[in-house]
Order: C-alpha cells, then structure tokens, then sequence
C-alpha cells in the first residue's frame, strides 16, 4: 500500500501524540528490526528507496517512545502505523515557514544537512581513521592529555579494540554473524574467550560489558531526562539525539535492544571519541583533551599531504615581517605543485548547535569557525607575494590557492550564501583575492589518491570563488582503491568471530 505523506506543517504535539497511542516495547523493537535492514550508511546517498525510513527519523521516533511513551493500555505496533509515525516526520512543521524569504533556504538546508548528512558516512573511512589518527600518528607537540594511557583511562580499552568492539556490535545488530539478533545485542551470546585473541585489552565478555556499560548503554529513564532536545517544538527534532550518544537500551529484554544500529559506529568515530574524551569538557582534562586532539589532527592531515607523489610538503614556517612589524607563523602545510602552491589551514573544531539548527546568527559563527582559517591563508598568501624571507623556498610565480581542512563537513561552506558572512581581503600586492576551498578530511583522504590527474589540476579548475567542492570535482576521475593512512588503521581494528571484511 503506498505511503500516503500528509501535507507539510504537521505540529509536534501531533506527532508525539501518535507515536504514544503504541507501547514502547512494541514500536522500539519494531524500529529496532527495521533500522537493521538499512543500507549501509555509506550507501544511503545512493539509496532510492529509503523512502521515510531515514536513520535520523526512525531515532527519533524511538527517542519519543521511550522518553514519553508507556506500556499499559497501548496498542501493539505494526509496521503500517511506523510508516504513517514517519510520514508525520517528514511533515513536520519547520521554522522555514516564519523565516525571512532571503534566510529561509539557506537555514532550512543548515538543519535538513546537520540533521541527515551525519548518518550518511562511509563507515570504512569513518572507523579506519579514529585509529589511524590516534593511535598510528605521532603529534610534534608535546602531549599530556592524550598520553600513552589515556585510552585505558578514557575509553576502558585500546582505540583499536573500542573500534572493534563498536563494530561487532553493529555487526550483530544488523544481523551479520547471528541473523536471529537483529535489533539487538545481547553479550551473554558473545564469542569464547579463545575468540578474544584478536583484541589486546578486551580478554572476556565481562570485559567487553564494562566498556559498553561505561560508554554506549542508556535506559527508559535516563532517555526522559534528557527529552526534548530544544524546547522549541519547531527545532526539537533536529537537536541532538541522546541515542547518538548512547545507542543501545537496557531494560526491554535479554540484552540491549538497538534501536538505530548506525549510531553504535558514529560512536567509534572520531566524532564519537571526541565527545567522549571531551565530554568533562569544562575541566582542564577535557579541554586539553579537546586541544591536543587538533594537534594529533594537524599532523595526521600533514600525513595525507605526504601521500602525494607529485608535490613538497612544507609544514608551517616561522616569519618576522619587514614593514608592517609582525611576525608569526604561516598556514599549517605549504604544498609546492610544479603548477600550484596550495596553502592548508588544518582546523578541528565541528559545527556547532547554531550551525545544526540554522540560528539566525549562523553566518556570525561560520566567520569565526572555520572562517578565521581566511584570514591566516590570506596572509600567508601575502607573505610568499611580498617575498619575505621567510619562504624563500616557497615559488613565488606559482598561482596560489587556500584550502581549510576541517575534522569533520561543514555542509554548503562552499556555497556563496553562506560563505557571505566572511570577510575576504585581496592580496595588496596582487590585487587578487586568493581561492579558498573548505574540505573535510573524508574528501582530502580521496584527493591524495586520484590517478588520472592532480590534485593541483583539480583546483587549478575551480572557479575563482572556491565554490566548488572536491567531491564536485572528483566527478569522472579516478583513484586508488584505498588510501594507504586509513587502510593501515583498518587493518589494526579486531574482527572477532569473522574474517575482516
């Protein structure tokens, strides 16, 4: 029977109140099985019959029914009334409507982006660099937050057996090693300890437990402490879900029920660990947790760099200005091409609430994260134009073009209307205002490999404006199956109780 969507405008209240009319065990462990049947999150792009059934959507749905929803005197769920509870979802109402006419598309794509493209990730990618980055790259400052043991302090584990373990859980829940566990996770059916080989810090399931018991499990009652996400019903859906946090629930049942399998590997991401090893974030650990992980960050993106055959990786250099009595350090990496010089900004912050919910002040925010990387390529640009001494190994009559590297998308950073917001200096020796590019590390690691060209000619073809981005210019190239870096951290992570795909 198809879905019948109602028209848009559908107020929250209404929405709530359907998804209550059904017990919570019923519907939960209905989203549970139907989420297990998704495409992989790499895939969902290419998905053309997802249809309602997005990730951020079934989360949702089950984020309400365990915060407000009950279990006596409530109708069983079947999966007609998830596809009419999903069709509110995608019907709700939305401050696009009592927006000004000339924000209203940019901030409804913000949130519509910082809501979907999140579960939209290639997993392989995902996982392989939160080890590549913090356990295989080596940071030239000094750290102390991150040390030799902070992965057993923070995570109960190495990062490699916390990747492998998230993994095999989502494994499970998808139904890949025990079909019959679709939806759910239950560690008393975890493998022998003969099986443990393959992990170095995790040697039972009663070990396996701790960590998910510290890390990855919530319940009914604390999920209803932290309902609603905004207190204003227009945003609420799109401000975070607890179950990103915490994706499998105890008390329904033998085991943890798995309501949305994608979010246990977007917990063993790097944005999972980074909100992890930060969450104290207003103690002096957790902001130098937060710190120093930029540093890792920086040097991890010099390491892609070095991937490229073609090209002499500079990392940032040390000037004293002549005439206008500064002095300073220049842009993060200098990449010398026969044909370019490139000029990287590495920045490691990630968008932020405002960003997500596409608040008034958006164009504010992104003039100060990643916006403030501008201003440091800008003069860098003018340095090397000027000819300080300072690079003078730096080929002055190469065109140049910037490029900000961020941990993770900043969406439509590319797109004139948000880049808007962010001041833009010409070059006072040119007259010229450099091209800057914004791209997540995801697209630099598939940049290093291309085969058919350069990097260096990719961006030579961008226009002027930077408004194009590298996944736009990838289109029709081709590259290397793996990335040398990510395949390195994918082959350390334990796969217990199957071969490594």
């Amino acid at each position: 029977m198809p879905l019948s969507v109602p028209p848009s405008g559908v107020p929250d209240s209404q929405y709530v109140r359907r998804i209550q009319r059904h017990s919570q065990s019923s519907l939960v462990e209905l989203i549970a099985s139907t989420s297990a049947r998704l495409p992989h999150p790499r895939d969902l792009r290419e998905h053309e019959g997802l249809g309602v059934y997005g990730p951020w959507a079934l989360a949702d749905a089950a984020w309400i029914s365990l915060a407000l929803g009950q279990e006596i005197n409530r109708a069983p769920a079947q999966q007609r009334d998830l596809a009419q509870i999903l069709g509110l979802h995608l019907a709700l109402d939305d401050p696009f409507y009592k927006e000004l006419p000339e924000e209203r598309l940019a901030r409804l794509l913000l949130r519509v982006a910082g809501q979907q493209f999140t579960w939209q990730v290639d997993e392989y990618s995902e996982l392989s660099r939160a080890v590549a980055l913090l356990t295989q790259t080596t940071s030239p400052k000094p750290l102390k937050a991150i040390g030799p043991n902070w992965a057993q302090d923070v995570l109960g584990c190495s990062v490699a057996d916390y990747v492998g373990l998230a993994r095999y859980v989502w494994a499970t829940a998808t139904g890949t090693p025990i079909p019959q566990l679709k939806g759910r996770f239950n560690p008393d059916m975890m493998l022998d300890p003969v099986d443990y080989s393959p992990f170095t810090s995790l040697r039972s399931a009663a070990d396996a437990t701790a960590v998910l018991e510290r890390h990855f499990v919530t319940d009914a009652a604390r999920l209803r402490a932290a309902y609603p996400a905004s207190p204003d019903p227009l945003l609420r859906r799109y401000g975070h879900n607890p179950l990103r946090t915490t994706p499998l629930v105890a008390g329904f049942g033998d085991g943890y029920l798995v309501p949305v399998p994608a979010a246990v590997l977007s917990k063993a991401s790097m944005l999972g660990i980074y909100y992890t090893g930060g969450e104290a974030n207003l103690t002096p650990r957790g902001k130098l947790f937060t710190t120093e992980l930029g540093y890792l960050f920086e040097a991890y993106v010099g390491r892609q760099l070095d991937l490229l055959d073609n090209a002499t990786v500079h990392s940032e250099i040390p000037f004293v200005g002549e005439k206008r009595k500064e002095s300073g350090e220049s842009v993060d990496w200098i990449v010398v091409f026969p044909d370019l010089v490139l000029l990287v900004e590495v920045k490691s912050a990630r968008p932020n609430a405002d960003l997500r919910l596409g608040a008034a002040n958006y164009a504010k925010k992104l003039a100060r994260t990643p916006g403030e990387a501008f201003p440091q390529i800008e003069r860098t640009d003018r340095l090397i134009a000027e000819g300080n001494p300072a690079f003078a190994q730096i080929p002055a009559h190469l065109p140049r073009r910037g490029m900000v590297v961020t941990m993770e998308p900043f969406h439509l950073l590319n797109t004139a209307e948000l880049r808007a917001g962010i001041q833009r200096t010409p070059n006072p020796v040119t007259g010229e205002t450099i091209p800057i590019t914004t791209a997540s590390i995801h697209e630099l690691e598939q940049a290093v490999t291309v085969t058919d060209t350069s990097l260096s000619q990719l961006l030579l073809t961008n226009p002027l404006g930077g408004a194009l981005t590298l996944q736009q210019l990838f289109g029709g190239h081709e590259f290397l199956e793996h990335n040398s870096i990510l395949e390195e951290g994918w082959k350390a992570i334990p796969f217990p109780g199957h071969p490594q795909p």
